[in-house]
């Protein structure tokens, strides 16, 4: 059950679809994948979920397709047999709870107080669905939770948007974000499937956030390194000199020896280095493993910092988390 819960974070955003019409779950699906979001929760609201269940699946096999809305034993068996690889409740039912743990399901139950978590942690489900997010506090209430329920997770659903995903993506308690805007009902019914992609291309850019932090330049040695930094004095930047490296600015980085890049590096900033390097795999960058600084302890906790194996002109680059 544990990769699952690794690819809802590599995906970042699930998108929760109310569909009315079957046939269109099919280019739905197309246009999602194509978007960068191959996931979707089909809310069990209309009389179809189960057969739009089945017809995305058939669709686009590799896609994480669940069910939402899931509010009895009855809809969680309907929703398995339909090819639902999870389920998704807007409260804590523990019938259904229950059901999903004996059958080996992915559940994640819906959340909004601390009495609800404890009942989900008694039961040994640590994956939770905060709904309605935004009217309960949103990331601030999550930021809350992480003190007394450190081993918890969440799945903020109701509120997120293109403009806030970014802030729910840096905190290291969220596993993924839940929404509705890239398949509002009427983008689905007018089968405006460009447009639902590029929303989602545009809600995957604001959830990692990407953007340079400084520009690292390799010097032979400590001396080099040095003239180079004297060269920016006219700029009147204020140097700072640190063991290995000389900042001339906050973004001019001058080592002082060669370092990683033939001709230096880029510091890029994301919000969660783990969903970066899931998704910059599919163009060629994976992490340069002995080069990780991490959030806590080695190996069990986030990466705050990483390498990676391909050079962009000269210059290698490293991830940074936000």
């Amino acid at each position: 059950m544990a990769d699952i819960y690794d690819t809802f974070r590599d995906i970042g955003i699930i998108p929760v679809v109310a569909i009315e019409d079957a046939s269109k779950a099919a280019p739905l699906a197309h246009a999602l994948v194509k978007g960068g979001l191959p996931a979707s929760e089909v809310t069990f609201r209309t009389a179809c979920a189960a057969e739009a269940i089945e017809a995305m699946i058939k669709a686009e096999p590799d896609m994480l397709v669940g069910a939402g809305t899931v509010l009895n034993v009855e809809q969680a068996e309907k929703a398995v047999k339909a090819g639902a690889k999870f389920i998704v409740s807007p409260g804590y039912n523990p019938d259904v709870v229950d059901w999903c743990l004996k059958n080996n399901v992915p559940t994640m139950p819906g959340i909004s107080n601390p009495s609800e978590i404890t009942a989900c942690i008694n039961k040994g489900v640590t994956h939770l669905k905060l709904f309605p997010a935004e009217r309960k506090g949103g990331y601030k209430i999550i930021d809350d939770f992480s003190g007394p329920f450190p081993q918890c997770t969440f799945m903020p659903t109701g509120g997120v948007t293109t403009e806030n995903v970014g802030e729910y993506a840096k905190r290291k308690n969220i596993l993924c974000m839940g929404g509705t805007w890239m398949v509002k009902k009427p983008l689905i019914e007018g089968e405006k499937w460009d447009e639902i992609t590029k929303i989602c291309q545009d809600a995957v850019k604001a959830m990692h956030s990407f953007h340079i932090d400084h520009w690292g330049i390799n010097a032979a040695n400590p001396d080099d390194a040095t003239k180079i930094a004297e060269e920016f004095d006219p700029f009147g930047f204020t140097a700072k000199v640190g063991n290995s490296s000389i900042f001339a600015s906050d973004q001019i980085e001058i080592m002082k020896q060669n370092g990683r890049g033939t001709h230096g590096h880029i510091s890029v900033v994301c919000n969660n280095i783990e969903r970066a390097l899931a998704y910059l795999k599919k163009f060629g960058f994976n992490p340069v493993a002995g080069t990780e600084k991490w959030m806590g302890k080695e190996n069990a906790s986030p990466r705050k910092v990483v390498y990676l194996d391909k050079e962009v002109g000269g210059f290698a680059i490293h991830l940074k988390r936000a």
